[in-house]
């Protein structure tokens, strides 16, 4: 079958220039569909308002070059609007003012549209809305009066038969006054909406930015990771990170102590870091203060920086931080960077860390070896060299003994752990080249006597000791020393001193060997046999340490002993009332049939105790 078509078929009437073309609302329902489905039912609102704002500006100045009255102009709009097909009636209802330039000094515009065929064909094709639907026709409205005018004006629809209401009503103001009304929503934004050809064209620009900076990072992650694979120190990483980037890097440890810096030059690092110092203390901000974050940008008069902590095993460990002047603000993705160095940072410093804990605990190895007597005195010299230990000068040795208070097995181990590094750091801090190691429970310095020059032992190990306790205030700490020695080999005996030392560290917290006196002298492994045989004869009832009621009658005896029979210090010690204190008193002299105010009992009574306490007959603590 052959079907041809003529020229005849063609209309004559068709003008050229601005065509009629004959259409069914139903159309526009179904462009309406297609419009939600590709471009979404959020971004169609714009689309239409502006399709409708066109229509009414176009028909707008056909109309003008007709009319000139402005009350008619007001009064054709709805007019045109059902002529067109959009609605079927209106009711409107326009007040407004003029003044001497004929600009609105006084706007205000309302009306109802009577079936909008918008709200029929949207519930027809996409359902009831959440909102109102009618965007051509606010935009027809919007764009006509706009035209009339030669101001902005848009109308908002109130309520709308495409999301349930009864009626389609909508309220015209000038847009300066909806931005005010509206200025803390989003109701406007579809107004100024950005077509979607220039968002597109927005969207690849930000894409084609974030690969660079995608890719960028990548090859920055690549060459930091060859650095670490390649054993390079941190120095050498923060200058390759200068040479990438061009922002001077400082890394410092949690006490705002310098570690490295590059790009800098000495005498700028040293007036960026008193101008830091100042801010912190005029803003009375500590370095603590600065730990809990992830990111933070500090500002004073001559540099901004952005910082980034090292995290080591879930423990802040220091600080990186990018320095800008005032010719270089820093952007947004300097943080990716940074953030990847103080990762690498983190990893040379655990390799350092891995390395000198290893080193320590070797050390730690070798100082028990020393103690069991396992190594002749050369040796003992010869591997003290490469520890950077000079064994051949008198030394000191100390036994430290640590408790945490209601704590587990569990956490006990923890804290050893974590005392033994804070131990040997504290020392290296100091510049105190000493062997840390452990034994029977305790922490076991040894230390030389070249080490600490001119200081006296107690005193060293009580700034030890005052800086464990400020770092573990829930510990208890205390410490026996042994007396200055010249042979290593003798290292064994200076453990036992310090241990009986220890021992007897009951109201104080440090206890040196020699303040023992006759106690230390007379114990020794050859008459701990001799001590136990006295103390049974001497003690007699009181001899039984299975007993905690004989125990406690013990510790009252003990401590009445060292405060020379005073029963108010006594009492204070035991926190026991006077009249409990003299019960047991009386109580004791009855069971030992002794006299406790007889000055010779007592001292004879108190060595003995104490010689126990040293062989660890007896604890009392």
């Amino acid at each position: 079958m052959n079907v041809k078509v003529s020229e005849e078929s063609y209309s004559h009437e068709v003008v050229a220039g601005d065509r009629k073309i004959v259409t069914s609302a139903s159309v526009f329902g179904i462009l309406r569909q297609q419009l939600a489905k590709n471009i979404g039912i959020i971004r169609i609102k714009g689309f239409l308002f502006h399709y409708g704002w066109e229509m009414g500006v176009k028909i707008a100045n056909e109309v003008v070059q007709t009319e000139s009255s402005l009350e008619n102009l007001i009064k054709h709009g709805p007019i045109l609007h059902i002529q067109n097909g959009h609605i079927r009636g209106v009711k409107h209802d326009c007040s407004y003012e003029l003044d001497e330039q004929r600009r609105i000094h006084y706007f205000f515009s309302s009306g109802t549209w009577i079936d909008s065929y918008e709200a029929e064909e949207h519930i027809k094709h996409l359902g009831v809305s959440n909102g109102p639907v009618c965007h051509t026709l606010s935009g027809f409205a919007s764009g006509f009066m706009t035209t009339i005018f030669g101001e902005p004006l848009l109308a908002r629809e109130i309520t709308c038969v495409g999301r349930g209401d009864s009626e389609c009503r909508w309220v015209m103001k000038p847009k300066k006054e909806w931005e005010k009304e509206l200025q803390d929503e989003h109701e406007l934004d579809y107004y100024n909406e950005t077509p979607i050809v220039k968002e597109l064209e927005l969207t690849y620009d930000q894409l084609l930015d974030q690969k660079n900076v995608v890719t960028r990072l990548a090859n920055f992650q690549n060459k930091l990771t060859e650095e670490i694979i390649n054993g390079s120190d941190l120095q050498t990483l923060a200058d390759m990170v200068y040479k990438m980037m061009q922002i001077p890097i400082i890394v410092e440890d949690t006490l705002h102590r310098t570690i490295t810096y590059s790009g800098l030059s000495k005498e700028k690092y040293l007036d960026y870091r008193d101008d830091m110092e100042s801010y912190l203390q005029e803003n009375r901000l500590s370095t603590k203060s600065l730990l809990p974050f992830r990111k933070k940008v500090i500002q004073t008069s001559i540099q901004e920086r952005l910082i980034t902590p090292i995290l080591l095993q879930k423990e802040v460990i220091g600080y990186c931080t990018l320095l800008y002047d005032e010719l270089k603000n820093h952007h947004e993705e300097d943080y990716l960077f940074l953030d990847r160095f103080a990762n690498a940072a983190s990893l040379i410093l655990l390799n350092e860390k891995t390395k000198v804990e290893t080193f320590e605990r070797m050390k730690g190895n070798f100082l028990e070896q020393i103690v069991e007597g396992r190594l002749s005195t050369n040796e003992i010299i010869n591997r003290g060299k490469y520890t950077g230990v000079d064994l051949e000068q008198k030394y000191y040795l100390s036994v430290v003994e640590y408790k945490k208070i209601q704590s587990s097995i569990e956490d006990e181990f923890l804290l050893q752990e974590q005392i033994f590094e804070t131990t040997f750091h504290y020392f290296n801090e100091k510049k105190h080249n000493i062997l840390v190691g452990h034994r029977d429970g305790n922490m076991v310095l040894l230390i030389t006597n070249e080490t600490i020059q001119k200081k006296a032992i107690y005193d060293v190990i009580k700034e030890y000791l005052d800086y464990m306790l400020k770092k573990y205030p829930q510990g208890h700490f205390k410490c026996g020393i042994s007396h200055l020695e010249d042979d290593i080999c003798q290292a064994s005996r200076c453990y036992e001193e310090a241990t009986i030392a220890l021992r007897l560290a009951i109201k104080k917290h440090i206890v040196p060997f020699q303040s023992l006196g006759i106690v230390g002298v007379l114990i020794n492994a050859k008459n701990i046999s001799g001590i136990k045989l006295i103390a049974e004869q001497e003690l007699g009832p009181l001899y039984n340490m299975t007993d905690p009621k004989i125990l406690e009658l013990l510790k009252t005896l003990y401590s009445f002993l060292l405060n020379g029979g005073k029963l108010e210090q006594t009492m204070s010690d035991l926190s026991l009332s006077m009249s409990g204190l003299r019960h047991r008193i009386s109580r004791i002299e009855s069971l030992l049939e002794k006299d406790l105010r007889d000055s010779d009992e007592m001292h004879q009574l108190l060595l003995i105790i104490k010689s126990l306490i040293a062989i660890g007959e007896l604890t009392l603590d």
